[in-house]
C-alpha cells in the first residue's frame, strides 16, 4: 500500500524581496501569489541522519553537529540549474546540544538549531526554492510544548494516556504527544517571525508528520475483540470496519488540532488487514479520511516499481488504487485540496541484473524513472518529489541512488512536466 503523508498548512505572510509572493491554494491547485501563475512543486527530498546524541542517531538535517551549510549552498544552487523548485526535509526531535531544543524543559528552539533553519531557507530563496519541513514518527522533547493546553481541546475527544499503553498509537489519541507537534510547529513559526520574517514565503508548507499511520500491533487494536470510546463515539475493533473507522476518526481529530493552533498564530485498500499477507504491522492514516479535515493538501508516496509479472504502469496502478485513488481525485477537486506525490524514486533493486548483482547500472535506473514519471503525469497531480537528492554521507551504494552523486536521474525527473 502507498504510503500518506498527511499534510501541510500554507504559512506565510510577509513577502519577501528575493521572493515576491507566497504560495497558496486557488482551485484545487499551487498558486504563486507573485508571479500570479500555478506553482507546480518538482523537486527532493534532503534528509541527514547522523549521531544526535551518545548512542544515539536521527533525523539531523539542522543539528549544529552535523549542518553542512557548504553543502546546502550546492544543493540548492544546483536544483535551480536542473529546475527544480522545491525542496522537503525532516525536523529533529531530539533535545540536546544538537537538538531542536537544547533541554526538555524550554518551550523554545534552541538559538543554533534556529540558525540553521534560517541558512537553509535563506540559501532556497537565493535560488528560488521553497521548502517543506517535516517530522518523524516520534515528538519534540520538550516538557513545555507537551504540556501547554491547545485551544478548544475538549472538542478533540482525545484519551489521556493514564491507565492505558498506545505506544506509538498514542500520538493520534492522547493529548500530550499532540499537543508537543502543534506547539513545537508555532514555536518555529514565531521564532522565524521574529529572527527572519522575510523566510516565511519560503516555506510552502509545514508538514505534521512523515508516513502518517497506526500500528496494528499495538493498543487499542492489538485486543481485536473490545469496543473502544474516542470522540463521544463507540468503535468496534472487533471488524476492520470498525478498526478503520476509529483510525480515521483519530486521524481527523489530530490533524485538526494541530491546523487549528497553527492557523490560530496568523497564518489493496484501507479496511482489508484480516485479508491481507504481510509482516508490516504500519496501517496508513487514509487520506480520504485526512482530506475531510482541516488540512490544506494531501501528499502520498508512490515509488516505481516492476517485477516479471508487472510492468511500471501496472505496479503504480496497483499503489494508487490501494489509497483509493479515484475516490481521492473526485473528493480532492470537490475540496479544492491538490494532491503532491511527496515522495517517488526508483530502488537499485528493480536495476541489477545477473550475473553481477552488485553493480548499480543507471542507465537502466534513469529509464526506469523516466518511464515512471510519464505514467505518473497521467494523474494530474499537482506536484511531486524526488527522492533523495543525498547528503555528504550518501555512498554510490545507496538502496536510492542520491541526486548530487548521480545527477542524470534529474533529466527524468523532469520528464513528469
Amino acid at each position: 500500500m502507498a504510503l500518506l503523508v498527511p499534510l501541510a498548512l500554507i504559512a506565510a505572510e510577509t513577502i519577501s524581496p528575493a521572493m515576491t509572493g507566497r504560495i497558496v491554494i486557488r482551485e484545487g491547485c499551487f498558486f504563486d501569489t507573485g508571479t500570479d501563475k500555478p506553482f507546480h512543486p518538482l523537486g527532493v527530498n534532503y534528509f541527514r541522519i547522523a549521531p544526535i546524541r551518545e548512542r544515539k542517531e536521527g533525523h539531523s538535517t539542522f543539528s549544529p553537529g552535523s549542518y553542512n551549510e557548504e553543502f546546502v549552498d550546492r544543493m540548492m544552487e544546483t536544483l535551480a540549474r536542473d529546475g527544480l523548485n522545491t525542496v522537503h526535509t525532516f525536523l529533529s526531535y531530539h533535545s540536546g546540544a544538537n537538538g531542536i531544543v537544547a533541554t526538555p524543559e524550554p518551550g523554545e528552539p534552541s538559538p543554533a538549531y534556529l540558525l540553521n533553519v534560517i541558512h537553509f531557507l535563506r540559501a532556497a530563496q537565493a535560488h528560488g526554492s521553497r521548502v517543506i519541513l517535516t517530522w518523524d514518527t516520534w515528538m519534540p522533547e520538550s516538557r513545555a510544548w507537551a504540556e501547554m493546553p491547545l485551544s478548544n481541546e475538549s472538542e478533540y475527544g482525545w484519551i489521556p494516556e493514564a491507565g492505558h499503553d498506545f505506544k506509538t498509537n498514542g500520538f493520534r489519541l492522547s493529548p500530550e504527544p499532540i499537543r508537543a507537534r502543534a506547539n513545537a510547529i508555532c514555536a518555529l513559526l514565531q521564532s522565524l517571525k521574529t529572527s527572519a520574517p522575510d523566510l516565511l514565503p519560503v516555506v510552502l508548507a509545514w508538514e505534521l508528520e512523515n508516513e502518517v499511520h497506526f500500528n496494528l500491533d499495538q493498543d487499542p487494536f492489538l485486543s481485536r475483540s473490545t469496543a473502544f470510546a474516542f470522540g463521544g463515539r463507540t468503535f468496534e475493533l472487533g471488524t476492520d470496519s470498525g478498526a478503520q473507522a476509529l483510525m480515521d476518526a483519530a486521524s481527523v481529530s489530530w490533524a485538526n488540532a494541530c491546523a487549528d493552533a497553527i492557523h490560530a498564530i496568523g497564518r489493496q485498500g484501507p479496511g482489508t488487514w484480516l485479508k491481507d499477507q504481510t509482516n508490516d504491522m504500519r496501517i496508513p492514516a487514509r487520506p480520504l479520511a485526512l482530506l475531510e479535515s482541516r488540512i490544506d493538501f494531501a501528499d502520498i508516496h508512490i515509488y516505481a516499481g516492476k517485477s516479471e509479472s508487472e510492468s511500471i504502469a501496472q505496479h503504480l496502478k496497483s499503489d494508487l488504487d490501494s489509497v483509493e485513488i479515484s475516490h481521492l481525485a473526485r473528493e480532492a477537486r470537490r475540496l479544492g485540496k491538490p494532491i503532491l506525490v511527496g515522495e517517488s524514486g526508483v530502488a537499485a533493486r528493480h536495476m541489477r541484473r545477473g550475473p553481477d548483482w552488485q553493480t548499480i547500472p543507471h542507465e537502466t535506473g534513469v529509464n526506469l524513472l523516466r518511464e515512471f514519471h510519464q505514467a505518473l503525469s497521467t494523474f494530474s497531480f499537482a506536484g511531486v518529489l524526488h527522492w533523495h537528492y543525498g547528503s555528504p554521507d550518501s555512498t554510490a551504494q545507496d538502496e536510492h541512488p542520491a541526486l548530487h552523486l548521480f545527477p542524470q536521474y534529474a533529466e527524468a525527473i523532469r520528464t513528469h512536466r
